[in-house]
């Protein structure tokens, strides 16, 4: 194990945080983007630091739901746990600089890990290490990625109880009634929009904006732009605390994807940019057409080049392709405009601080720290490779015919394959993470092909 560098302001904050706290939870990230770990002594703390924090690896193997286990498929040759392998122990590897007390839990602080093999090697599958490997390659080209997210998320007035005997339409949102940016609306739902704010913002997450959204019920915060790492623990840890903070007043906060198919979906678009090394904007350059650099030309060329063989990792549910229809504000073109939201990418010029693009793909539901890395190793493979940026588009995209704008995949499955002979990432995030996400992908479309759903009901049952 290669434990994190404790710097001396790390080793401040393990002080002060540890000071007053019994209890430390130890989290991880799945591939889910569910947060794994353990509860532990916080006087047990300090020796993990050195030896890290054994688990069994099933969790890499569970359905989302937790219902079974996916075995590896004939022929796997990468890192997959399986029966005949036992379900080994691998190791949370704490990282100090993300340690920070949780609020709504008394005397207990959280630090995110990252996940290694028991003889120091990075578990080839961890959403974490995977970001980290792009932004240092990155790094390698002379680059320092940034980034933001935008989630969106319905709070409902369910509980674990109650969910299970619901039909979708039958789902109680916390307001009945949507309204975009609605400041009376906003007011309505303040009660809880005031608690999620000061809770996060005591959690030490940096909040920009919150605002209704265009379902009822739904909610859109910001966070504040930075390196891409940190900024996409910040979005990791705003997810599980929304739901926990919002799960304290009886209420259930769901960032499914489309959990009415009359509601809006959710969404989680990503910003981001590049600087130097130094920390001048490469996205950026004041004599170019539009302030719009060629190394940002680039990027939109990369990102758009594959955003279809990575829309698996964007849209990693059944329930994803609900959300892709015409005037759902998702991405359902690979295209770019200024300003277009209509358009897969949104190119956002405003000078050398605010230069960047929104990639509008992934949905509430993706984990947000491979979202981030095969976003950003898309744009970087078209800085690598010099590929140019396509014309613009500058009208609305969903006016178009389909066959004007090829269309990006329309299901789990079409995705999935496309994931699978994706030579970009299997270069950028490696081989056994892609066959991996596609065993995991064709496991979730083999269970949903198998369920008795509530529109088969309502279409067959009596028709026939």
């Amino acid at each position: 194990m290669r434990p994190h560098e404790v710097t001396t302001e790390a080793e401040s904050r393990l002080e002060t945080v540890l000071a007053d706290a019994d209890t430390v939870i130890v989290a991880g990230v799945d591939t889910h983007g569910m947060m794994r770990g353990k509860r532990i002594p916080a006087a047990e703390f300090r020796r993990l630091l050195a030896h890290g924090m054994p688990l069994s690896d099933v969790f890499w193997v569970m359905h989302i739901d937790e219902s079974d286990l996916v075995d590896a498929p004939a022929g796997h040759r990468g890192y997959f746990p399986t029966k005949a392998r036992g379900y080994p122990d691998i190791l949370a590897v704490p990282d100090v600089a993300t340690l920070r007390p949780v609020p709504w839990h008394e005397r207990t602080a959280l630090v995110l890990c990252d996940w290694h093999l028991p003889g120091g090697e990075p578990v080839p599958l961890d959403p974490r290490g995977l970001l980290r490997r792009v932004v240092e390659r990155a790094r390698s080209m002379g680059f320092e990625p940034r980034c933001a997210h935008e989630l969106e998320f319905y709070v409902l007035r369910e509980t674990p109880a109650t969910i299970p005997a619901r039909r979708a339409c039958e789902l109680r949102p916390l307001s009945e009634r949507p309204s975009t940016y609605g400041v009376v609306k906003g007011s309505e739902q303040e009660t809880v929009g005031a608690l999620i704010r000061a809770s996060l913002t005591a959690y030490g997450l940096p909040l920009e904006a919150c605002s209704p959204e265009t379902g009822p019920g739904q909610f859109e915060l910001t966070l504040r732009y930075g390196p891409a790492l940190a900024a996409t623990d910040q979005a990791f840890l705003f997810k599980s605390g929304v739901k926990e903070v919002v799960a304290r007043q009886g209420l259930t906060a769901t960032f499914m994807a489309k959990p009415r198919a009359d509601w809006a979906g959710s969404s989680c678009h990503v910003h981001l940019s590049l600087t130097d090394l130094e920390g001048e904007s490469a996205f950026y350059d004041p004599a170019a057409p539009h302030g719009i650099s060629g190394v940002m030309r680039q990027f939109i060329g990369g990102s758009l080049a594959v955003m279809d063989e990575v829309s698996a990792v964007l849209g990693p549910t059944v329930n994803s392709y609900r959300r892709y229809t015409d005037y759902s504000w998702a991405a359902t073109t690979a295209t770019w405009g200024i300003g277009n939201r209509s358009t897969g990418l949104r190119a956002i010029v405003e000078g050398p601080e605010g230069t960047r693009i929104e990639h509008r793909r992934a949905g509430a539901d993706a984990n947000v720290y491979l979202a981030a890395a095969v976003i950003l190793a898309g744009g970087l493979y078209g800085v690598e490779k010099g590929i140019d940026a396509p014309d613009m588009f500058s009208g609305d995209v969903y006016a178009q015919p389909p066959s004007a704008v090829p269309r990006l995949p329309a299901s789990l499955g079409e995705a999935a394959d496309l994931l699978d002979r994706s030579a970009m990432v299997r270069d950028w995030l490696g081989d056994d993470f892609v066959d991996h996400f596609v065993a995991m992908k064709r496991a979730e479309l083999e269970a949903e092909s198998l369920a008795v759903t509530d529109w088969q009901i309502a279409r067959y049952l009596e028709a026939l």
